[in-house]
């Protein structure tokens, strides 16, 4: 379905027959418990249970490089991203909070979502994973550093996170054949992420080549809410977002625990961005929208700008901390 998105008849993803069969209201109910990280522990390098992953046509030429946003020609269209990060020596969290606001408001959004961390979380990640609302992209295995990244070490948090998600996928649909959901209906799942985040925003040609051969568009932002910064409230963030959002913006925020504020503003920002007239999207519909624009390198603010994270991650996949 993402993949005929792509083309020009965007659509979420997931099923509401599905989603309604597999979940209840306290399945779905935030634990607030959930939100943080737990202790970080040895690194886990494993891969998933299988590597294999259903493979995508490559990419086509207009939605190669490192789309920062979209021009609409005017069209008042905006993507609230989510990021769903986890490296190797930590088990991340789960924001619920975010969810509940998006789902409550009937806000779709698009959650990148690591493979170890769809791992972690794998309750969580079919509930995403099959909600109509919403779409899941790639974040990459461990939240690699795709700018220190052997290939080999690129392929693998590339293709280990699309397979992950391919492991839970087809769980969801067994789930859902058991119940009687219709195969029709099953088939709204996507198969297969055809969005991926690089991790910190860091990528090189090298990397981007790697995702247009698998398929994969890479989706940056240009819009952020600045969430991780531990002294970001939600006022803060309603207002930064407001100041400069125009139509055919990236924004980007995180749902694993790091967003500082970010549940809280959701219901006023969603609220806000209506009143002046927005429709919030998923990243495909507003790639089938209107004509992406993109850069030929990853940054968050201006060139070079992620350059930063090689210095203090290295390959990004362990903490500073335990190196």
């Amino acid at each position: 379905c993402l993949l005929a998105g792509l083309a020009g008849t965007a659509r979420a993803g997931g099923s509401e027959r599905v989603f309604s069969a597999l979940w209840t209201p306290d399945d779905l109910a935030n634990v607030a418990a959930e939100k943080k990280s737990g202790k970080r522990h040895e690194p886990d390098r494993t891969p998933p249970a299988t590597t294999g992953a259903p493979a995508l046509p490559p990419l086509p030429d207009r939605l190669t490089g490192s789309i920062r946003r979209v021009e609409t020609a005017g069209a008042k269209l905006v993507a609230l991203t989510f990021d769903l990060c986890e490296l190797s020596d930590q088990t991340a969290g789960y924001d619920g909070e975010v969810v509940d606001a998006l789902r409550a408001a009937k806000a779709k959004a698009t959650f990148f979502a690591g493979g170890k961390w769809m791992r972690s979380h794998p309750k969580r990640a079919m509930e995403l994973l099959t909600d109509p609302l919403f779409e899941i992209g790639n974040h990459a295995w461990t939240h690699g550093n795709f700018g220190q990244l052997s290939p080999e070490g690129l392929r693998r948090e590339i293709l280990w996170a699309q397979a992950q998600y391919a492991i839970l996928r087809a769980e969801a649909a067994k789930r859902a054949r058991e119940r009687g959901v219709p195969e029709t209906e099953i088939a709204k799942i996507p198969v297969a992420p055809v969005l991926f985040r690089f991790p910190y925003g860091r990528c090189r040609p090298e990397a981007l080549a790697m995702l247009a051969e698998n398929g994969l568009a890479a989706i940056q932002w240009n819009l952020t809410t600045l969430d991780p910064n531990p002294g970001t409230t939600a006022k803060a963030i309603v207002a930064t977002v407001l100041a400069r959002v125009r139509p055919g913006d990236i924004i980007i925020g995180h749902a694993n625990g790091n967003g500082h504020g970010t549940g809280q503003a959701m219901p006023e920002l969603i609220a806000k961005l209506r009143e002046r007239g927005y429709t919030l999207v998923t990243v495909s519909e507003l790639l089938a929208a209107g004509r992406p624009v993109a850069a030929s390198d990853c940054y968050d603010a201006h060139p070079g700008d992620t350059v930063q994270y090689d210095r203090i991650f290295g390959d990004g996949t362990v903490h500073p901390r335990k190196r």
